[in-house]
Parts: C-alpha cells; structure tokens; sequence
C-alpha cells in the first residue's frame, strides 16, 4: 500500500509514495509532471494588480483531470496581505471549487472561527482539507462533523504544538499527512503519527488510503500516479 503525500511544493522521485503537488497560478508547468495537483493563490501571494489573473489561470486549471484540489488557499491574519483582499480571493476560489465539484485545500491561521462561518454556508458534500492543522480538540471536531479533512506533518514532532496535542485523539477516519516544505519525508511522518496512535504502520497507510478515496469520492486503490 502507497503513502500519500496530500500536500508539497516539490516533486520527489518515490516509487511508494502518491504525491499531491501544490501549483500556484505561475507555476502552470508543473502539471507537465506525472503526479496529482492542487492549483490555488495562496493568500501570502495575493497582488491586487494581478488577481483578477491569478483566479482566472486558477479556474482554467481546475477543469484538468489531473487537478484534483483548489488550493492552497485560504485566510491568514499573520501576513501583511489585507484581510478583505484575502477574503475576496478565498471567496472566489470557493465559488471556484464549488462550480468543480473540487475539494479545498486551505492554509488558515488565526481564521478558524472564520473558516467555520464559511464552511456552513458552503456546499458540505465537497470536503475541505485543512493542511498543517494546528489548533484545538474542540475546533477539529467542529470542521470533521462539517466533513473536513486535518493534515498534519513536521508539527507532529513538536510535543508542545497544538497539533500534536490534539492529533492522537483524533480518528483515523478524517487525516492526512504531509511534507509541505519543512524538511521531513512524508516515510517519517507516518512513522511518527503511528507512534502517537499506537497503531501499526500499514494499517494506517490502508486508513489513509481509504480516505483518500471518501474524499476525492473514487475508488483509487493507492497505485495511482495520473488519472487518464
């Protein structure tokens, strides 16, 4: 059974691993690459002169078979980006994924309360992904009931994170794993979320795998590299 790397900004030779590769609007040539995509403007990327652009080239792109995610996008009160500007182009990038029938990828920090908001007035039945989730037991059980997805990585190895913390409760029903860009292979991720849950390794890469296929609602068998 493949791992599954649901978010990274690199391409990695790993016969075992299933990637899902982040693409931002200027990065259009990485779908030349054998693996599955998400395409989005992350909200540090957000320019005004160029967003009109930026959610077009994003819009175009959902429409390719190998795309299989909106993001990342999302909300952000830590950079300097302006807050209404960031949501305009969250909101637009929802109505994107929604006329897609796509799943969301989001970057979200200090903005749960305001993700929450958005996520009842949103279409339930496509599943949102929170990557490198890291906040309370309280706030992951509101976003699973309203059929979210946590990602976790790196954080995992930080005893004092939040992540961690609130991760080895969770189920195993609403995961998934990692690298991002913070220097752990998605092999030592696994490892580790195994450790914290107790819980043997390929019994975890079969529960993500099956994940995988509720959330992207197909009935990939974990050897998959590119859809046709």
């Amino acid at each position: 059974m493949n791992y599954i790397d649901i978010h990274t900004h690199s391409f990695y030779r790993d016969a075992e691993t299933n990637l899902v590769v982040n693409v931002f609007p200027d990065e259009l040539e990485k779908l030349q690459h054998p693996a599955l995509f998400s395409v989005g403007l992350h909200p540090w990327h957000i320019r005004e002169n160029s967003l009109e652009n930026d959610l077009g080239t994003v819009k175009s792109a959902a429409g390719i078979t190998s795309v299989i995610a909106i993001g990342e996008t999302g909300l952000d009160k830590v950079t300097g980006i302006p807050y209404n500007i960031q949501t305009l182009a969250f909101e637009k990038q929802l109505d994107i994924a929604q006329s897609m029938g796509k799943a969301l990828i989001l970057h979200c920090v200090r903005s749960y309360s305001e993700m929450i908001s958005y996520r009842k007035k949103s279409d339930l039945s496509l599943p949102w992904i929170f990557h490198w989730f890291n906040s309370d037991e309280q706030m992951a059980a509101q976003l699973i009931r309203k059929n979210c997805f946590l990602s976790f990585g790196h954080n995992l190895f930080n005893e004092q994170s939040r992540a961690f913390r609130t991760f080895r409760n969770l189920p195993a029903s609403h995961i998934f794993f990692e690298t991002d860009d913070a220097g752990f292979t998605i092999q030592e991720i696994y490892q580790r979320a195994s450790q914290i849950k107790k819980t043997g390794l390929e019994e975890l890469k079969t529960q993500i795998v099956d994940n995988f296929a509720r959330c992207f609602n197909t009935n990939w068998n974990g050897n998959l590299v590119k859809p046709d």
